[in-house]
């Protein structure tokens, strides 16, 4: 069995209960805790294709974002190969991407500026509401806002069980371009 949990379970911040009940159940198991995923940079797709606009707060605040096909990647590995029974794996990309940095990295892509726009904590929060519980958006800007050094740290588990780097957030930005013209 390979559970897709999150990197905020072995921070602290998230609940451990669907990892324990997995442990708990006799039967060969594999974690995977990715941290932010690459693809959350869609939620800003519609005003970079309206107006060449990202609006995000903490914008130089960078976490490692781990491209979903990476994520798909791990699962498809861990679950084929034994040797991966009980371990828990910790998944990101291969370096902190802050959300301007990304914003640089979606204007490449397209090979047109892009204007970043800071959002305060309060403008990101109240746009969060729209789709996701108050606590569920607290953590979320608590992570986003104040990563610890664990949430910022780069892991090599990508590279352990691939056996290549984690892909960097501009190649997920290129290979999504579409998404954004």
């Amino acid at each position: 069995m390979v559970l897709l949990s999150s990197q905020g379970v072995g921070t602290g911040r998230h609940p451990a209960h669907f990892e324990d009940a997995v442990r708990a159940s006799g039967l060969p198991w594999t974690i995977l805790r990715p941290g932010g995923f690459a693809s959350n940079a869609l939620q800003w797709a519609e005003s970079v294709r309206t107006s060449r606009v990202l609006a995000a707060p903490f914008g130089d605040v960078g976490l490692p974002v781990i491209d979903p096909s990476d994520i798909a990647e791990v699962a498809a590995a861990v679950l084929v190969g034994p040797s991966h029974t009980g371990r828990t794996y910790e998944l990101t990309g291969p370096a902190p991407v802050s959300p301007r940095d990304q914003a640089a990295s979606i204007a490449t892509a397209l090979g047109e500026p892009i204007e970043f726009i800071p959002r305060t904590r309060e403008e990101a929060r109240s746009a969060m509401l729209a789709f996701m519980p108050p606590e569920v958006a607290e953590a979320t800007l608590n992570i986003l806002g104040s990563p610890t050094p664990e949430e910022q740290q780069v892991s090599l588990d990508v590279t352990r069980v691939l056996g290549r780097p984690a892909r960097p957030f501009a190649d997920w930005a290129t290979r999504n371009a579409a998404a954004f013209k």
